[in-house]
């Protein structure tokens, strides 16, 4: 795990605010505001997918301050805002409804919470080759000390699965690996020597050691294929089991897909183990 100077990087923070009303709280802390007035926006499309999203429309309300004082923000089009210039750090503060359940957007109830960076993480014009750090709050409540956090996302403070300061070298990196928290399971295993890390939420009863063994053909193939040299010091595949459904979206480290969970190999019991060794 590395450190950032303070003052260098973005500072994000994503707190679950209501799984009910499917909300999410973020804060952006920038250190030194463009002094003509701090442009910031969502993208309109995602790393991998690249149709237009507008995911700045899912932004219910977006707030500034700067010293503890209201700043006040123009809304310059349907995905940017212009705060006004301040002399110190600029506090932003927002909420974004997060209810798509699809591979691209942002989704939180209580059984889970996804989400793509290109959903949550405003851009800062002029700002977008700074590190940026994100510290990812745990939801308040019993019925969530079982969750956890997976993610591509270099961790900075986190502990391996859990909640805490992650970080990326800029914001494009930021938006490309998306983030799976929950009570999900998940199995690892090493294709030519790299770390892989396959993550299965939802409902299901897969054969994790079959799915790691079949994948770990699959995932070695590839890479001798194209050389034998990953370009990627470790990888997570994030899975969402459905009843019905199925869509993947790749990213640098990553993927995120859904399957039916009945695509999934299943567990075998003891006894039908037997009669098929027998």
């Amino acid at each position: 795990m590395l450190s950032m100077k303070k003052s260098k990087s973005i500072h994000y923070q994503l707190d679950a605010a209501s799984a009910n009303a499917h909300l999410l709280h973020v804060t952006c802390r920038i250190s030194d505001p463009d002094a003509a007035g701090q442009v910031v926006s969502l993208p309109s499309w995602i790393p991998g997918s690249y149709l237009i999203r507008e995911f700045a429309r899912h932004i219910v309300w977006l707030k500034a301050e700067c010293n503890g004082q209201s700043v006040a923000v123009e809304k310059l089009d349907k995905a940017s805002w212009r705060c006004a210039p301040v002399n110190g750090e600029l506090l932003i503060s927002y909420e974004v409804y997060a209810f798509d359940l699809s591979v691209r957007g942002a989704y939180f109830d209580s059984q889970r919470l996804f989400f793509n960076g290109t959903s949550v993480f405003l851009q800062v014009a002029g700002q977008e080759a700074r590190s940026c750090v994100v510290d990812i709050r745990p939801p308040k409540g019993d019925s969530y000390k079982k969750w956890g956090v997976a993610t591509a996302l270099p961790r900075l403070d986190a502990p391996k699965h859990g909640f805490g300061s992650y970080r990326a070298e800029n914001y494009d990196e930021l938006i490309d690996h998306p983030v799976e928290i929950g009570d999900f399971d998940h199995i690892e295993f090493k294709a030519n020597g790299v770390p892989h890390q396959l993550v299965i939420a939802g409902r299901h009863n897969a054969d994790l050691k079959r799915l790691a063994k079949d994948m770990k053909k699959i995932c070695e193939a590839q890479i001798d294929f194209f050389g034998g040299d990953a370009p990627f010091e470790s990888y997570v595949f994030l899975v969402l089991a459905v009843g019905d459904g199925y869509g993947g979206l790749e990213h640098r480290a990553s993927t995120a897909l859904i399957c039916s969970r009945d695509d999934l190999p299943r567990k075998r019991s003891e006894e039908h183990t037997s009669e098929l060794q027998s």
